[in-house]
């Protein structure tokens, strides 16, 4: 089943001029292969869809799922360390002399070289969706860093992807404050988690988990100045998440409705499972992200 955790979302140029089979061509030329002997890490795109292992995209519905794939040699500093010490107290001991820093750097690196061949390597895999309809590029990160080092795979394999960060009327930090002093917008719920932050580099932080927001303890904390950086909530009783003050949307998940909603259809493969949560994923986010900007005041002009 698809469905994203986790998202940080990117507005899209709308004069982009991709279609899905421009952004199959240009990822057929740069797929995954793994590290060769001498390679520290590696990236390259790869099938999203198990049912379909030669396809490097999965369009649906005027969207297109990408998938990068990365490959990092584990050689631990300490490893490299502890084998080079060796070669330095031989030396020191089998030549009478003390080892100077430039040949002992020089020492390290050729140990690494020679480790790195037999290294462990560890593999991960992360998703984006470009939907070419809504001009938007959805990538499954908790994290802006590592959603911006798939953005620059995908804009190297494309030759240029225009996009920024969405941008709305009212910041994330201040809408959530007034949420919680008055009411949440429609079709919005405030559920049980909350982050408050006063402002400042070293402002205190309160966090509150499983607790009725409306409780006298967090009021204070409002009263005190400080401000929501966190917030979890649900929309439409089909969704339920955590918004950040950085306008990013995680703990994603769908609500019993939503699931029912799965259940109910027609699968009776794992390719025709596949469609239908696609299908499923593309048409909540289609409307619950329109949902959340206007509830923020509307997005900003580019």
């Amino acid at each position: 089943m698809l469905w994203f955790r986790n998202l940080q979302i990117y507005r899209l140029n709308p004069d982009h001029g991709m279609t899905a089979d421009s952004v199959r061509a240009c990822l057929e030329k740069k797929p995954f292969v793994p590290c060769g002997s001498m390679d520290l890490a590696s990236a390259g795109w790869t099938a999203p869809a198990k049912h379909a292992p030669d396809e490097l995209i999965y369009a649906r519905q005027d969207a297109v799922l990408v998938q990068l794939k990365t490959e990092t040699k584990l050689l631990p500093g300490i490893v490299v360390r502890q084998e080079a010490e060796e070669r330095i107290r031989h030396i020191e001991e089998e030549e009478a002399r003390k080892v100077g820093r430039k040949e002992a750097k020089e020492i390290r690196e050729r140990v690494a070289e020679e480790l790195l061949p037999r290294a462990f390597t560890k593999q991960g895999a992360q998703r984006a969706i470009i939907d070419l309809q809504q001009n938007l590029v959805l990538v499954e990160s908790a994290s802006a860093s590592r959603a911006e080092n798939l953005l620059a795979d995908l804009r190297e394999a494309l030759g240029s992807l225009p996009t920024r960060l969405l941008q709305t009327s009212t910041t994330p930090q201040t809408a959530m404050t007034i949420w919680l002093e008055q009411e949440a917008p429609d079709d919005f719920t405030l559920d049980a988690d909350c982050e408050l932050r006063f402002p400042g580099d070293d402002g205190a932080v309160a966090r509150f988990t499983r607790q009725d927001l409306n409780a006298d303890e967090v009021r204070k904390h409002l009263e005190s100045g400080k401000l929501v950086t966190r917030m979890g909530m649900s929309w439409n009783e089909r969704i339920s998440f955590q918004l950040t003050e950085k306008l990013e949307i995680k703990r994603l998940a769908m609500l019993d409705v939503l699931q029912d909603d799965l259940k109910n259809a027609d699968a009776d493969s794992q390719e025709a499972l596949f469609d239908g949560s696609f299908a499923l994923t593309i048409g909540e986010l289609r409307q619950f992200i329109p949902a959340l900007i206007e509830a923020l005041g509307g997005e900003l002009p580019a």
